[in-house]
């Protein structure tokens, strides 16, 4: 392990000044604990990915979740049951009263923190460290350059540095990271798993519907009707026997929303009365979001509900994106803007800004081929994402019982 004079110095210094109490914690849940800390780039939604398949793959394990900062981080990102604490200041009391209460089994930081303290504590007491999901950055690596020796030590600590990319692991390499295992892992993605349904229900309705053109609006609100009920008549007008699955965001709207599309003159089927899509009907309207999954498996094109209006209920975009179903949207990402940059960037959705554009998009995406192609950029960038968090889950795991293997002995 790389010493450093800067790095002592450092920590002499934070076994001094005035700490603030530590908060009220919780007791210390039994069995093995996982901290997983945000650090610096790292995001609730992204490392909740990475927290959502440690607990799917595991379901014993307790999960301890902090930020940097003096905010806890949203819990509504990670599994029920995960714990979320303040994270300790960088100084050697509330380090010590932090590990001391938690006793973590493995340690995993996220992001381009490197927090002094922490780590040298954490490692002093034969915890496992990971670092993972970090991209060090050319203004980064100048940044660290005159404490070379202090970040060289700090990266030696680290059982395994899984880098975003490689040009990270490089610049970490030529920081002195030579004595840690650093691998490029790639960067784990804001993404979700796909929604489930019955297989012989999909299975009946993608009989009943073969060879018909397919668009579903997931999360359809009021204020949005009028253009899905424009763009519908315009794209039957190009394809006679084109299907409307629409969702509402509100399950109470589904029944009036029936009636008004009747009104329009269409023939209807509603989910709730259990009727069917029958060849002659021209829109099908569903209870509500709770089988999204089963709609998204079927729909080769799904608008995003709620975004065609300004703080309007939305969903994940990697839900269709999962399920290779091409994506419209509009101007209004919601709480999911990352994840719609993402999309757009691998050339995954498409973004409409009114009514009018909605009508055009949806009839250009009648061609097979247009659709095809967004669908399966969808896809590969969900899948992408989530591979990643495969790859971080199993080294975590590997670390995690190399310990659980030497305390047995």
């Amino acid at each position: 392990m790389g010493r450093s004079i800067a790095l002592a110095l450092y920590l002499l210094t934070a076994r001094g000044g005035t700490v603030p109490p530590a908060p009220s914690r919780p007791a210390r849940p039994d069995g093995a604990l996982i901290w997983l800390h945000l650090g610096r780039d790292a995001t609730p939604r992204r490392l909740g990915q990475l927290a959502q398949k440690l607990v799917r793959e595991r379901p014993e394990l307790s999960l301890l979740i902090t930020r940097d900062g003096d905010a806890l981080p949203d819990a509504d990102n990670f599994p029920k049951g995960a714990i979320t604490d303040l994270c300790p200041p960088d100084n050697q009391t509330a380090i010590h009263a932090f590990l001391d209460h938690w006793r973590p089994d493995l340690c995993v930081l996220a992001g381009g923190s490197l927090p002094p303290v922490l780590i040298c504590e954490t490692d002093r007491r034969n915890i496992p460290l990971m670092l993972v999901n970090i991209r060090m950055t050319q203004a980064g690596e100048r940044a660290w350059r005159w404490r070379r020796g202090m970040v060289a030590s700090l990266l030696s600590r680290f059982r395994r540095i899984m880098a975003q990319d490689p040009d990270s692991a490089a610049r970490l390499r030529r920081l002195g990271g030579r004595l840690a295992q650093i691998d490029v892992a790639g960067r784990i993605e804001e993404t979700t798993e796909p929604l489930t349904c019955s297989e012989t229900e999909r299975s009946s309705l993608a009989e009943l519907l073969m060879a018909r053109p397919i668009w579903l609006v997931a999360g359809c609100t009021e204020a949005e009707e009028d253009a899905v009920i424009a763009a519908h008549a315009h794209a039957m007008r190009l394809a006679h026997r084109m299907l409307l699955i629409v969702a509402p965001a509100d399950p109470a709207r589904a029944g009036p929303l029936a009636e008004r599309l009747r009104q329009v003159g269409w023939m209807i089927a509603e989910r709730s009365r259990e009727e069917e899509p029958d060849p002659e009907v021209q829109a099908f309207v569903a209870d509500g979001e709770e089988e999204l999954g089963l709609w998204y498996r079927l729909a080769p094109v799904t608008f995003m509900g709620g975004t065609l209006i300004e703080g309007g209920p939305s969903r994940n975009p990697f839900e269709p994106a999962a399920l290779g179903s091409a994506i419209l949207h509009g101007p209004y990402p919601g709480p999911y803007p990352d994840a719609y940059a993402r999309l757009t960037e691998a050339r995954a959705a498409r973004r409409v800004d009114s009514g009018a554009t909605l009508a055009e998009a949806v009839g250009e995406m009648i061609a097979a081929d247009k659709a095809a192609i967004l669908a399966h950029n969808a896809w590969a960038a969900s899948s992408g994402g989530a591979e990643v968090a495969e790859r971080v889950a199993q080294a975590v795991f590997e670390a995690l019982d190399a310990t659980a293997r030497k305390v047995a002995m």
